[in-house]
């Protein structure tokens, strides 16, 4: 059985997480296809953005990036890398993969 408060709770995590870098995504919302479908577990939709938005999510993620030569940080877990693993798994289930 799926969980309706978990994906509007991951959403609103991510939401709030991306604006504590300045990034707000007008579209982003729990899926409401994935989330009637029998099979595929739920997906938040990230939705379109402007180009600034997006200039200013990139930015976002290469600032918790190391630069180059220089070591990484102790493993943390980021919003870079929560985004990473959800645009992932998103782009895997669009193809028709299991992620």
């Amino acid at each position: 059985m799926k969980q309706p408060k978990e994906v509007e709770t991951v959403t609103t995590e991510l939401r709030e997480a991306l604006a504590r870098v300045g990034v707000v995504l007008p579209s982003l919302h729990p899926d409401p296809v994935s989330y009637a479908h029998r099979y595929l577990p739920p997906l938040v939709e990230l939705g379109c953005c402007t180009m600034d938005v997006a200039r200013r999510l990139t930015a976002a993620l290469d600032e918790s990036s190391p630069a180059p030569g220089e070591p990484s940080p102790p493993r943390q877990d980021t919003v870079a890398e929560r985004l990473s693993i959800a645009t992932a798994y998103v782009n895997a289930r669009s193809r028709g993969e299991r992620a």
